[in-house]
């Protein structure tokens, strides 16, 4: 028994010590989506530390864009489009948009082939 606690205590100290365990789910570059600790219930998008997006439902990228679907408090679907910038301090997520204004700024930015990549819960 001794040797079971022994062997499940390395393993926790090599999961926490080195990072094994990525609980993100979705991520591009330092651009990570993952449990949002105000709201369980949600995905919050944040890059390098810095929460960009709440209440994640959507998402999606390419070289130089972020496209996601969120919901805000009152339930309702946002878009939202971000452009990666080198410098994280400076980038503000344009939006919210509803869903007609989204794909007319899709069109103008053209990045209208652009698609979510990934859904979470219920939209």
């Amino acid at each position: 028994m001794k040797k079971i606690y022994s062997l499940l205590a390395i393993c926790i100290l090599l999961t926490s010590c080195f990072d094994l365990f990525d609980p993100a789910y979705w991520k591009d570059g330092d651009y990570i989506l993952s449990t949002n600790p105000g709201e369980h219930s949600c995905l919050s998008l944040a890059n390098d530390g810095i929460v960009l997006l709440d209440c994640v439902k959507s998402i999606g990228s390419n070289k130089e864009y972020i496209i996601a679907k969120e919901t805000n408090g009152k339930k309702q679907l946002n878009y939202w489009i971000i452009k990666k910038l080198e410098n994280k301090y400076k980038e503000k997520p344009e939006g919210p948009f509803v869903y007609d204004e989204f794909v007319e700024m899709k069109k103008k930015l053209s990045i209208a082939d652009l698609k979510f990549e990934k859904e979470f819960g219920k939209n």
